[in-house]
């Protein structure tokens, strides 16, 4: 299915592409050609008003000063997580800490579902004539309606049930870049989760669903220790909001329970994505294959908290967040985007994936999927804000107002 996708979306940029000899322009050219044309003749061409607010936008650099803050105060808006609902907060950012090495940053936010977040980072971006980063963040967030379905692909809708996750990470990371687009880093992180009872209104709490002593990790959280290394080939351009290049992602992470000494584990993911330019970017088709497992130590195992999962507005949109859920994940992504004018882009896509118990059954058979189009909201540093359509699931249809990229 998706490799038919795949040629549909390649047909179509060849339908909708100019005609045989005509050069197409970029999205330079053409913003420069109409400027020289309206200044010749003002009456030429009257955008309509919500091209003219996204013009008055795009030229007051509001979509700038949203996705790359200046210095000072300022109001965070966005998100907390998937599923907080719109989050509101101040923020803080002071740039060119410890002369023009350091960049500090904080906010508070919290959303009217209760859930909130706060984090400070202290970022040194390019120690050693750039050769280097480094980096200082605490962070500390409550998730109080977490969804639950159960463990496995044939988990259930009905067995929906919520839980309060409440959580603390403290860290430090750093790397070092052997070319621009080359860097191999690494962290190390302090985590003191805990789950509570889920405030979900109309679900029960996941302790009233499922039997405790099926679900690693519901009757106890210990603390761990997250260490990581990681490989990133990243010559996505821009990278904010790619149009071309791609990006090669390897991580490696160890959780070390440092408490009960039941759940230590092994994670190593490998998250490939790549874009294709076409007609000069102003269309382009974006991939991405990622693929998630977790290796519990003998005699232990993965909390179900911090396993991986599949479902909400960033991977499997046709599904509610944390539908699947379980050791190893697969996802499969594919959109064909287009310019439809200044600030403002339209995509199609499609996504399809699973989880699994076992590695080993991480394969193409019985993939959960769904198709929808969208619009997105920003500029080449970044997407502000994405509205997408989902349809074709078993879960049916679904809308998404989430603020940020999805790949």
């Amino acid at each position: 299915m998706l490799s038919k996708l795949l040629l549909a979306l390649v047909m179509l940029a060849t339908v909708i592409a100019p005609a045989v000899g005509q050069e197409p322009e970029t999205r330079e050219e053409a913003l420069r050609r109409e400027r020289e044309a309206k200044a010749k003749d003002p009456r030429q061409y009257e955008p309509g008003r919500l091209e003219r607010v996204l013009l008055m936008l795009e030229n007051g650099r509001a979509f700038e000063r949203i996705l790359n803050p200046a210095e000072g105060v300022y109001p965070k808006i966005g998100n907390v997580t998937p599923g907080s609902g719109m989050s509101f907060g101040p923020a803080y950012r002071r740039p060119g800490l410890f002369n023009e090495h350091a960049d500090f940053s904080a906010f508070a936010a919290g959303s009217l579902k209760r859930y909130w977040m706060m984090e400070a980072k202290l970022v040194l971006p390019q120690l050693a004539g750039g050769a280097a980063f480094a980096e200082l963040h605490g962070q500390r967030y409550g998730f109080p309606q977490e969804d639950f379905f159960g463990l496995g692909p044939a988990s259930r809708r009905e067995d929906h049930s919520t839980f309060n996750l409440q959580n603390s990470v403290v860290g430090v990371a750093g790397g070092v870049r052997a070319t621009p687009w080359l860097s191999f880093g690494g962290r190390l992180d302090r985590l003191t989760p805990h789950i509570g009872h889920g405030e979900g209104r109309r679900s029960p709490s996941v302790e009233e669903r499922f039997d405790v002593s099926v679900i690693p990790g519901l009757a106890e959280q210990p603390d761990f220790m997250r260490y990581e290394v990681y490989v990133d080939a990243n010559y996505r351009q821009p990278r904010g909001n790619p149009r071309k290049g791609g990006r090669y992602y390897f991580g490696y992470q160890r959780f070390d329970d440092r408490d009960v000494h039941r759940y230590s584990f092994r994670r190593g993911e490998l998250d490939l994505q790549q874009y294709i330019s076409l007609l000069k970017e102003r269309r382009v088709l974006a991939l991405r294959a990622l693929a998630s497992v977790s290796d519990a130590d003998l005699g232990q195992e993965v909390p179900f908290y911090l396993q991986r999962s599949l479902g909400g507005p960033d991977d499997l949109r046709g599904f509610r967040r944390f539908r699947f859920r379980d050791r190893n994940v697969l996802l499969l992504q594919a959109e064909y985007r287009w310019e439809i004018f200044t600030a403002v882009d339209g995509a199609i896509f499609y996504d399809a994936g699973k989880v699994a118990s076992r590695r080993e059954d991480l394969d193409l058979s019985n993939l959960e999927s769904d198709y929808g189009i969208g619009f997105r909201f920003g500029t080449e540093n970044g997407v502000f804000l994405r509205i997408e359509g989902a349809f074709g699931s078993q879960a049916g249809k679904h809308f998404i107002f989430r603020f940020g990229h999805v790949f």
